[in-house]
């Protein structure tokens, strides 16, 4: 049986990542992802077992807009443009949340092809 998030623990959580990309933070946006991530992997690494695809791509792209809203303070419209997702991932290491969910592919990388073509379980 796999944990699920209640409201309670999200609402928890969303509380968690406020207090750290609040926009009179005077930390830069690599100092802010550097805060973020280990509460975004501790949670992530809790819930991802359950069905939570859709939760952890709502709440990814939750978490984008905060860091671009913290980033440009007022002008949250253009965020976007300077500072897009890839950049966030790849440049500034901030933790992909569907990463952290075990991928169905790898499940499908055990099984082979049987000699008459159809698909077995190694034993």
């Amino acid at each position: 049986m796999y944990a699920y998030p209640t409201q309670k623990s999200i609402t928890r959580f969303e509380d968690q990542i406020r207090s750290k990309t609040k926009r009179t933070i005077p930390l830069n946006t690599e100092e802010i992802i550097a805060g973020l991530n280990p509460i975004i992997r501790g949670w992530g690494n809790y819930y991802r077992k359950a069905h939570v695809r859709r939760l952890f791509l709502q709440l990814k792209g939750w978490i984008v807009r905060r860091i671009w809203s913290h980033r440009h303070k007022k002008w949250r419209n253009c965020g976007w443009k300077t500072l897009p997702e890839s950049k966030l991932y790849r440049e500034l290491g901030l933790v992909n949340m569907m990463s952290l969910i075990p991928s169905i592919a790898s499940a499908k990388a055990i099984l082979v092809k049987a000699g008459c073509g159809k698909t077995a379980r190694p034993v």
